[in-house]
């Protein structure tokens, strides 16, 4: 028998709440396969930023099994639809998309850009019922009494899918590489790296530093998906220099152009996502001060590395990106997550640390009724 909660009068509606999404993940337990779609948000279409390849690539990896993709255009088909969040308020786009389907139907949202635009994300959140922030270390304002945080599911390589990538590494196997970082990025002028950059930019002779303005990223997102790849791959390395604390896409990007990162301690989830050992590895060089002469120092030992490891280093970093951090991949985790928490957790109301919320607790954690 299920254990039950008693809560305060006053909780009622929010208990109603957990009860009723709890009762949408079991009848997914009870279908003999759950179909999802993924719908990028808007605000990416603008630089073309996932490849249009995506369905396809989706509906070749989970064409049989537990778990079955439909493109968007067949949202009305969908047990879960799962929508990228990239920091505009989404909430009327989603109950817009509440009233086409079901209301059985999950809707849950990937938040991209949790560590930006905390407003604007709580009310998309407000309009979910589950949400898979990408960083875990500035989740705690996602807490809330409509939807549950179901668990951090880090950034990925989108811009390409595995096909594509695999396709363009072959036709430039063995190509000469610049001995040099790439520091590719948007200046925005509002994050402290923005003097960083223009310090490296000047006087930093191993880096190639190319910058784009905020409101116009046409330098780089203006090239065919084959152009922005083949920039990656013609460095050996780079650095990473995040807005806040954040994980980025960037890190999977430049590992799946085979080069060495060089990544502050700064960077709050990185050793969750990328074990220690898996760091090493991989060749990849942690710094703790972002100096010029530690940056510098930094480069040096990516490009050593680089060298040294040759080759093979160059496949191991791109396969470890194609084997797990693709869409493909974030996709089975948070459908899996979706399905353990049918099985092993129920969600209640509660007050704990982030605030009044739904959370999640272990069956057996609960008192018996």
């Amino acid at each position: 028998m299920e254990s039950k909660m008693t809560y305060p009068t006053n909780w009622g509606h929010v208990a109603e709440r957990a009860q009723r999404l709890m009762q949408q993940l079991h009848l997914l337990l009870s279908a003999e396969a759950v179909h999802f779609t993924l719908m990028p948000s808007h605000e990416t279409n603008a630089l073309e930023y996932f490849s249009p390849g995506r369905d396809d690539e989706l509906q070749r990896c989970f064409a049989e099994g537990p778990m079955r993709h439909v493109p968007p255009a067949r949202v009305d088909a969908a047990d879960v639809v799962i929508l990228t969040a990239h920091g505009s308020d989404l909430s009327v786009p989603i109950w817009n998309l509440r009233r086409k389907l079901p209301r059985e139907v999950i809707i849950a949202v990937w938040f991209w850009d949790n560590h930006l635009a905390q407003l604007a994300n709580l009310k998309t959140a407000l309009a979910a019922d589950f949400v898979f922030p990408s960083h875990a270390y500035v989740a705690h304002y996602l807490f809330n009494p409509v939807s549950v945080v179901a668990g951090s599911s880090a950034a990925c390589c989108a811009q390409w899918t595995a096909d594509e990538a695999r396709e363009i590494h072959a036709s430039c196997a063995g190509a000469p590489r610049m001995h040099k970082a790439l520091v590719n990025y948007v200046d925005y002028e509002f994050s402290w790296r923005s003097p960083l950059l223009r310090e490296l930019a000047a006087s930093c002779g191993n880096a190639h530093v190319l910058l784009m303005p905020a409101g116009d990223r046409s330098r780089y997102f203006r090239k065919t998906r084959r152009e922005r790849l083949l920039e990656w791959l013609r460095y050996k390395a780079t650095v990473i220099l995040p807005v806040d604390k954040d994980l980025s896409t960037r890190v999977f990007d430049a590992l799946l152009a085979g080069q060495v990162p060089v990544v502050p301690s700064m960077i709050r989830d990185f050793d969750r996502v990328i074990p220690t050992q898996v760091q090493q590895e991989l060749g990849i060089v942690r710094i703790d001060e972002l100096g010029l002469p530690s940056i510098r120092g930094a480069i040096d030992e990516a490009l050593r590395r680089f060298e040294q490891m040759g080759p093979e280093g160059v496949e191991r970093r791109q396969q470890f990106v194609l084997g797990k951090h693709m869409l493909s991949n974030r996709m089975a985790e948070m459908m899996q997550t979706l399905a353990l928490i049918a099985r092993q957790e129920m969600i209640v109301p509660d007050v704990r640390n982030p605030g009044f919320g739904l959370y999640l607790a272990e069956k057996s954690g609960l008192p018996a009724s």
